[in-house]
């Protein structure tokens, strides 16, 4: 085993427990949407392998690079790019109005192995 097959280990391990934290439902929506983004970001560099380390985090080009990849479309991936794009813009609040989308790419992202 390379140490990138055990950084993407880590990496799922860890997403696995955002997924975890995502679904929690005394957790507040945008908290929950946080967590989805977080553990699908996770299962998007663990998909890059040794090519994740390519990247200034958080990167857009992630979760394409990864989608492409795991022949997810533009479309599919889409929703977690835009919500990286305005998760730190003050002027764009998020009420976790996302959360449905994100956990669903997360999902998609999780399976794959």
């Amino acid at each position: 085993m390379t140490v990138d097959d055990i950084k993407s280990q880590g990496r799922r391990a860890i997403a696995d427990s955002f997924m975890k934290d995502a679904q929690r439902e005394a957790t507040p929506w945008r908290s929950r949407a946080d967590f989805a983004f977080e553990a699908l970001y996770l299962y998007s560099l663990s998909a890059l392998g040794e090519q994740a380390v390519i990247y200034e985090h958080p990167d857009a080009r992630v979760l394409t690079s990864a989608a492409e990849k795991l022949d997810m479309t533009a479309e599919q991936i889409g929703p977690a790019v835009e919500y990286l794009e305005h998760r730190y813009d003050p002027a764009i609040p998020d009420n976790g109005s996302a959360y449905r989308e994100l956990l669903t790419i997360a999902k998609l992202l999780g399976a794959e192995k």
